[in-house]
């Protein structure tokens, strides 16, 4: 009894420990795969023109937490809300508790999220970019290059700390009284994962229109006056082509209604 007993609960123990440890790693890659569409700094040219592209460590942390930690036996339904959500939407998964019903995690300040973007050591797009946009050019405005990003390998780190500190059943198998040097004081779950992914925008046209219009000087201020300028001198040859002449126009690709049903 006195072997057996501990015995099974340290084995039923390790089982649910294996079981956070997975859902570490899927909380990881779940991170990872936001931050290859969802960015956290306003520093450069390319996140200013793409402002509602933004979602920072915290709000991936909590739809973590809400949409993997929960009991996983109930139906979900994810909501843009679950950024800022601060609690379990359907409880703490069932599975995450101790033999007496505690549960492994108390709070939310348990769960741990952190993200960073790397850039290769030869970052040859990035250098392409900064030599041309380096080019200057009279009475033009704006870039002659889109500002778009080359730090395509996003790295992320996921931790659960102090798993099951509060458990008194694993105090007692695994406390002084059994020899060990410090109390039970639970386990802390790490994983690490990283997309290595081509860039792109979540927000679709107004974030892409802002970057277009970066490298098109004549729809970034040049437009009127270099337009003036054609008229007048392909007026005298043909003043029928002169007024239907657009200088800096962008168009946007649309489908074809036909193509929509």
């Amino acid at each position: 009894m006195f072997f057996l007993v501990p015995l099974y609960l340290a084995i039923q123990a390790m089982g649910k420990f294996a079981d956070v440890k997975y859902v570490a790693d899927a909380g990881a890659r779940y991170a990872a795969w936001e931050r290859t569409v969802w960015f956290n700094e306003t520093t450069s040219s390319f996140h200013q023109k793409n402002q509602p592209n933004q979602k920072s460590d915290a709000a991936i942390r909590n739809e973590i937490a809400v949409r993997l930690l929960n009991d996983r036996s109930r139906p979900l339904k994810y909501k843009a809300t679950d950024a800022g959500a601060g609690s379990y939407a359907n409880g703490l998964d069932p599975m995450w508790e101790d033999t007496a019903g505690k549960p492994y995690l108390r709070n939310y300040a348990q769960v741990v999220g952190g993200s960073s973007y790397a850039r290769p050591s030869r970052d040859i797009l990035g250098s392409a970019i900064s030599t041309v946009n380096a080019v200057s050019i009279p009475h033009v405005t704006g870039q002659l290059a889109p500002p778009v990003p080359s730090n395509t390998l996003a790295s992320t780190e996921f931790r659960l700390t102090d798993v099951g500190a509060d458990s008194e059943v694993y105090k007692r198998l695994w406390g002084k009284a059994k020899g060990l040097p410090n109390d039970w004081a639970g386990v802390t779950v790490n994983a690490q994962a990283g997309v290595l992914s081509n860039t792109w925008a979540a927000n679709a046209s107004s974030g892409t229109l802002n970057m277009v219009k970066e490298s098109v000087p004549t729809a970034n201020g040049l437009g009127t006056a270099v337009q003036t300028g054609v008229w007048a001198l392909v007026g005298p040859w043909d003043p029928m082509v002169a007024p239907r002449l657009s200088m800096g126009k962008i168009g946007v690709d649309v489908v074809p209604p036909d193509r929509l049903r």
